[in-house]
């Protein structure tokens, strides 16, 4: 558990240093962040489920990652 979260973690601090280094005048928003971190741990999750509860076979799982997709597009501007 402390491995996954230490990973999830690194994760989102390696992606607000890439986003703010990328010509970037201004920090990435909490909101973005936020969004970016829900979003990399969904697809943590659905890469961690068994086969026949991954996303590309269930419609549900499918729909919570393209709207936490759509949200860290909308908070982040990417």
């Amino acid at each position: 558990m402390t491995t996954r979260f230490v990973g999830l973690m690194t994760a989102a601090l390696t992606c607000t240093f890439l986003v703010a280094a990328c010509d970037s005048t201004k920090p990435p928003s909490a909101d973005c962040i936020e969004a970016a971190r829900l979003y990399a741990e969904a697809l943590d999750q659905n890469t961690r489920a068994p086969a026949d509860e991954k996303a590309d076979t269930m419609a549900a799982r499918k729909q919570a990652i393209n709207a936490l997709e759509e949200r860290k597009v909308k908070a982040c501007g990417d």
